[in-house]
């Protein structure tokens, strides 16, 4: 059906916006890249794209095989038909952190002057060899203000806006991988965020990394990084069957004709899920036993591991709350002729990439 005039401007103008950037994703499998159009409320998917990286491009949040990075960076955008120069990048790993902090009444200098002497408290890898920032998310039950500090270790931004360079792309905005997952989840269940607001637990499961964020009182309030992900089950098929790495992503994936894994590769599955699980779970009851009132009522999941068989069963059994999958189209458009294997699979591995493309140059 042909589109409304209505329609045809809403879309032309969401397009003119000067304040949009295309966001990237560089995992330590692959490189995500995503441009959307529109606003709050009426996002759409306008151009995805993705590059497999070859086995320890990225170890940890080190560049190992930069060059292929500055590739597939290209390669993703060319498949994906992005134009654009401007980016927002997203960060992960061990040397970002994000903390949650009550600070008191005052002016703009005042508050940013508590904020960066109170955050020093709680940087773990160096506040003067981080970069710092704050976002005043509302006025605190107790009195003050709450607000959402972001700190990365300054190196690696620079190798991140490095690698972005030699790719001739302006990293306008830096942002962390954690709060574009609960920026996405904000734009998905808009409608129901007071409920959620109440106590939500956010998972990002990708290749190298779990990444679990407590969504309580119209924000984060809790993020944790586990270095396990996908990749595992990568290396524990490698090492069973002796095979390469190449071969066993694609024993990962290969079903017979009902669509079902071989038992053994299934098994290594099923061991891989329940580490995983069993490591959410500790990290639940950890951030629970921090305060009587810090109760989780729901769960939401999102990334490439997180299609793994069993995952939702056996983490809604183990920690009693009800899961489910981050359903990112049920209110951002896309063509479902991008997703290749079926929008479920596109959702879970372009979810936080499409948050990091939903920001603005203010």
């Amino acid at each position: 059906m042909a589109a409304s005039l209505k329609e045809q401007l809403d879309d032309l103008l969401a397009k003119l916006n000067p304040g949009g950037v295309f966001g990237i994703d560089i995992g330590s499998h692959s490189i995500k890249v995503c441009e959307v159009s529109g606003s709050p409320g009426k996002f759409r998917v306008d151009k995805f794209g993705t590059f497999v990286l070859s086995e320890a491009a990225i170890i940890e949040d080190q560049f190992q095989k930069p060059s292929e990075i500055v590739e597939g960076i290209l390669e993703a955008m060319k498949r994906a038909g992005i134009k654009s120069k401007v980016a927002c990048i997203g960060l992960h790993g061990p040397s970002t952190m994000t903390k949650r902090l009550n600070v008191p009444e005052g002016t703009k200098e005042e508050i940013e002057d508590h904020i960066m002497w109170e955050a020093e408290q709680y940087i773990t890898f160096g506040a003067d060899e981080s970069q710092i920032g704050f976002h005043i998310i509302g006025e605190n039950e107790g009195g003050g203000k709450d607000a959402l500090v972001a700190a990365a270790r300054t190196d690696l931004i620079e190798s991140f806006s490095n690698i972005l360079n030699d790719a001739k792309i302006n990293p306008k905005i830096i942002d962390l991988n954690v709060l574009a997952l609960s920026n996405i989840f904000e734009e998905v269940y808009a409608d129901d965020l007071e409920k959620y607001s109440q106590g939500t637990i956010l998972i990002d499961y990708g290749a190298q990394s779990l990444k679990i964020v407590v969504y309580k009182r119209n924000g984060p309030i809790f993020t944790k990084e586990l270095p396990i992900g996908g990749s595992l089950v990568t290396e524990e098929i490698q090492r069973q069957m002796g095979v390469s790495y190449e071969e066993a992503e694609d024993l990962k994936v290969t079903t017979d004709e009902n669509g079902n894994l071989p038992q053994e590769i299934l098994n290594i599955f099923n061991a891989q899920v329940d580490q995983a699980v069993a490591e959410i779970r500790k990290n639940i009851n950890f951030y629970v036993t921090q305060g009587s009132s810090e109760k989780v009522d729901f769960c939401f999941v999102t990334g490439g591991a997180s299609l793994a068989p069993g995952l939702i069963d056996k983490l809604s059994a183990s920690t009693g709350l009800e899961v489910q999958r981050l359903d990112t189209f049920s209110t951002i458009k896309v063509d479902e002729r991008k997703a290749d294997g079926g929008l479920e699979q596109l959702a879970a591995v372009s979810s936080v990439v499409i948050g990091l493309a939903m920001r603005k140059v203010n």
